[in-house]
């Protein structure tokens, strides 16, 4: 009998219980599920020290089990004896489980054993599967203990720490040699690792985990990108505002986010000072928030004074940044923070206006996207799922059928290709989503657009239609970078650190051969300084420097290429006397006349 992949890598975590039960017996057991690419458990092991030589014998443990074809037979029992058998068996985090699912109604605990040739029984776990049929189902060659890491126990930070040992596994050795050949590849472009090498930002303790610090280089990189995106939204009609990182919690709570939105939001900040002078006497301080989102910000810039139809669609953006509560364990590089920046954008518009501004967006996005080399992405359109998930989205109101109904009206008609995600949408609103799939394997969300009909009545948005009545508009959400941070942190890993010429912080690096040539690298200095891009962002100044340094030459490139210069200019004594430089990008090497070095940058 074949059986998914999942239930596969299900069944390997319950053989890596048995494995590791074997041989630390005193170890307790927590959970371990099947995850995309393998699976992982968790166990504390009372203090006993477990490296990557142990994950070598707990491998070797269960291929062991694997060849001795023990069949997995599922059984259940009434709540009580489950937890009696679970207590004499001093599974603590299991016994939790099961008082855990007595609480939300649970009348029997389910459980598999498996069961040895012989017929004796050799391990149990509490599991509600599925499972394969017998250990020999399971290929030995197909998967491989990854690495260790630390896990809270329910992911509380006030819980016990436990060890997690991540898997992987697939149906072939073929399968886990390419996946582990991709992140071997994954690892020379991981943006933490690139991050440093090419200073481009740090992570600083002393700051505070999750709060990066960009780096000249990075910070370029950033502005350059910033400017882009500025440039093409101001060009579809946007207006650039600035607004403040926290406000009061009426804001927060008129939005919606106090009451959805609070497991991602910091506590509130009281309006005193470190001498607790603020408050007036005989009342409670106010209570401001870091903002989550800039959504209720521009929501004030469009409330500033009354608006007509002639005004819409009505166009913001900023570059805001935002704060949201993060678990120290999930913090990673650019992609997972505490403090980051959105390209944010909102438009007021007449439903008749959707397609429109929709259609605008979507093709810019697009744009974008190939002036960065960013092809493989999907286009996907998360809805809401109020059946399974009715605490998130409530009730489907006619404002929530509208929204989804009208986006995809729009998608239809602009004839893109995308597909439906249920539960994937935010608790306002239906999203067109851009889909890339990251370094790792994993699918990342990029750039965002929302419909929302939902929040305008809450704030009391309305423009006077031509008939002099007040109408509520729609509200678009969109962000084509989403968080900066966390599309710098794709960049850098889908291009190994190497950017397109346009975007690139260091754009040409000129290398003496000998300090005889510095003069004639002047003269090259000044000619770079003349070098203007106009595609695709304008007026982009040629970025270089300068490497004099008294080093060989082979050193000086050998730096060039750690820092991933698109192109170096080499000049020499034999250079100057042929009024030419050799330039060298991708690898290879050529001749260029002074004169026509000018142009000849401007063409990359």
């Amino acid at each position: 009998m074949s059986h998914p992949i999942s239930t596969k890598r299900h069944s390997l975590a319950h053989l890596m219980a048995q494995a590791v039960k074997s041989l630390y017996p005193e170890a307790k057991m927590a959970i371990g599920p099947d995850i995309e690419h393998g699976f992982y458990y968790d166990f504390d092991f009372g203090g006993v020290s477990i490296n990557d030589e142990s994950l070598k014998d707990i491998e070797k443990k269960m291929k062991n089990l694997i060849k001795q074809n023990q069949k997995f037979e599922a059984y259940k029992l009434p709540v009580k004896e489950a937890v009696a058998y679970l207590e004499s068996k001093n599974e603590d985090y299991k016994v939790e489980m099961a008082n855990d699912l007595a609480a939300k109604g649970e009348t029997e605990i389910g459980f598999y054993r498996n069961v040895a040739q012989n017929g004796t029984e050799t391990f149990v776990d509490m599991c509600r599967g599925p499972h394969v049929d017998k250990t020999a189902d399971l290929n030995e060659n197909a998967f491989k203990l990854e690495k260790l890491a630390g896990a809270y126990w329910k992911g509380d930070s006030k819980r016990p720490m436990l060890t997690r040992i991540y898997a992987l596994a697939f149906d072939t050795k073929e399968e886990l040699d390419a996946h582990v050949k991709m992140m071997e590849e994954a690892k020379k472009r991981d943006h933490r690792l690139l991050g440093a090498s090419m200073e481009l930002f740090a992570i600083v303790d002393e700051v505070g985990s999750g709060l990066p610090i960009y780096l000249p280089k990075g910070a370029k990189l950033r502005q350059t990108l910033e400017k882009y995106m500025t440039q093409e939204a101001e060009g579809a009609g946007y207006k650039y505002v600035y607004t403040p990182h926290i406000a009061k919690s009426d804001l927060f709570a008129r939005s919606g986010h106090l009451a959805h939105y609070a497991d991602g939001m910091f506590a509130p900040i009281e309006m005193v000072n470190l001498k607790g002078e603020g408050a007036e006497d005989g009342k409670a301080p106010e209570k401001f928030y870091l903002k989550p989102m800039n959504c209720p910000m521009h929501h004030q810039v469009y409330l500033n004074r009354p608006r007509s139809y002639r005004e819409l669609p009505f166009k913001l953006m900023e570059y805001g940044t935002v704060y949201r509560y993060e678990e120290s364990g999930t913090l990673s590089g650019l992609i997972r923070v505490r403090g980051f920046t959105q390209n944010d954008a909102h438009v007021y518009s007449m439903r008749s206006q959707l397609l429109e501004v929709i259609g605008e967006a979507l093709e810019r996005f697009i744009r974008a996207y190939g002036a960065l080399w960013i092809r493989d992405y999907k286009i996907r359109f998360s809805l809401p799922d109020f059946e399974n998930n009715a605490e998130k989205y409530g009730e489907e109101t006619e404002e929530w059928k509208d929204s989804v109904t009208a986006m995809r009206a729009v998608l239809d008609q602009l004839g893109v290709e995308y597909f439906d995600a249920p539960n994937e949408a935010a608790f306002y609103g239906p999203k067109i989503d851009f889909q890339v799939r990251n370094v790792n394997g994993k699918e990342d969300t990029l750039s965002t657009i929302q419909v929302d009909f939902s929040i305008a009545p809450k704030f009391g948005i309305t423009y006077v239609d031509t008939d002099g009545s007040d109408q509520v508009p729609a509200i678009v959400h969109m962000a084509l970078m989403g968080s900066v941070d966390r599309f710098m942190a794709f960049l850098i890993e889908m291009n190994a650190g190497r950017f397109p010429f346009w975007v690139a912080p260091e754009q040409v690096r000129i290398l003496t051969v000998t300090d005889a040539a510095i003069p004639y690298a002047r003269e090259v200095e000044s000619v770079l300084r003349e070098v203007v891009l106009m595609k695709p962002l304008r007026y982009n100044e040629l970025r270089f420097t300068l490497d004099d340094r008294d080093e060989s030459l082979g050193k000086k490139i050998r730096q060039g290429e750690t820092d991933k210069i698109p192109v170096m200019l080499i000049v020499g004594e034999k250079d100057a006397e042929a009024r030419s430089v050799s330039v060298r990008a991708a690898g290879e090497e050529s001749k260029v006349a002074l004169s026509e070095l000018k142009a000849f940058l401007e063409a990359m």
